[in-house]
C-alpha cells in the first residue's frame, strides 16, 4: 500500500469540504509515445471513502479521468472526524491517506 494521497477537510457549521488529489499518471491505453509506440493503460479504478471507519461512499473511476486526479466532495461532519480515502489501479496498486476533519 502507498500513502501518497493529498487530502485537506475543512468544517463549516457542520459541513465538511473535502478535496483529494491522487498523484497518478492515468494513462488510456489510447496514447502513442514518440516512438508511436502505445502507452500501457494505467489508471485508477476504484475509490472508496470512509468517515470514522464507516463507508461515506464508493465510487468506480476509468481511463478517462485525467492525469492526477482531483476529488471534492461535501458531506455532513465535525471537527476532529477522521476520513480516510483508499484507491486501487489497474495493476492493483492500494494509494490510502488519512486527514482529520479540521
Amino acid at each position: 500500500m502507498m500513502s501518497l494521497l493529498r487530502i485537506v477537510a475543512v468544517e463549516d457549521q457542520g459541513v465538511v469540504s473535502a478535496k483529494v488529489i491522487i498523484p497518478h499518471p492515468n494513462e488510456s491505453g489510447m496514447r502513442r509515445d514518440e516512438g508511436g509506440n502505445i502507452v500501457p493503460a494505467h489508471f485508477v479504478q476504484e475509490a472508496e471513502v470512509k468517515l470514522n471507519g464507516d463507508s461515506l461512499f464508493e465510487m468506480q473511476l476509468g481511463p478517462s479521468v485525467s492525469r492526477n486526479p482531483f476529488l471534492q466532495y461535501r458531506f455532513k461532519g465535525k471537527m476532529g472526524d477522521k476520513m480516510s480515502v483508499m484507491c486501487k489501479d489497474n495493476h492493483g496498486v492500494v494509494f490510502t491517506g488519512e486527514a482529520l476533519v479540521k
